[in-house]
């Protein structure tokens, strides 16, 4: 009896103990992670849900199937892109909010929100478009704050980032043309 609680005991151990190689790569990742790295999260996970959401009003309302393909990859990669911004601030045991309010470049105001939900059709792809275009180029200021981390993985990060915003945009800016 004793002999299958220790193996069950050690079994449950095993399963709860992290993989090594996993533990070591997440503490790799931490390295070099600054405050500059912190307020960044803290700023750009809001600005990532509100293109999520964005996003979604998009897949809702928009018969384009151009603007609904883009929304579909701009909710998948900022998800994406919050949930690591989300582990650098649970593993740091850093607030997941600032503790002031900080205005963002591209971030919409609750009545701009309102008024793209608003809109239908033709009126509501080029609002959405506009909006978003200012919204990703407002991500892309904000890569400034970490443009000089020491952190590997911010780095890379901040580069994907401006890369994918970036041909988004062109993108963007080209379907807004179509539509007039």
């Amino acid at each position: 009896m004793l002999k299958k609680i220790i193996v069950s005991l050690l079994a449950v151990g095993v399963i709860l103990i992290p993989n090594g190689a996993n533990a070591s790569s997440h503490a790799k990742s931490l390295q070099n992670l600054g405050m500059n790295e912190i307020m960044f999260a803290q700023m750009m996970i809001p600005h990532h849900e509100q293109a999520i959401s964005m996003s979604e009003t998009a897949l809702k309302k928009s018969r384009n199937q151009e603007i609904t393909k883009l929304s579909r990859q701009i909710k998948s990669l900022q998800s994406s892109e919050t949930s690591q911004l989300t582990y650098w601030l649970k593993a740091t045991n850093s607030s997941m909010t600032m503790d002031h309010d900080m205005k963002m470049p591209g971030m919409l105001t609750v009545k701009e929100l309102a008024s793209l939900k608003r809109l239908t059709g033709t009126q509501f792809d080029r609002t959405f478009l506009q909006l978003m275009i200012k919204h990703h180029q407002g991500a892309i200021e904000m890569l400034d704050l970490i443009s000089d981390s020491k952190n590997t993985e911010a780095k890379a990060l901040a580069k994907a980032i401006k890369s994918a915003q970036s041909k988004e945009i062109i993108s963007m800016k080209l379907l807004l043309n179509k539509l007039k």
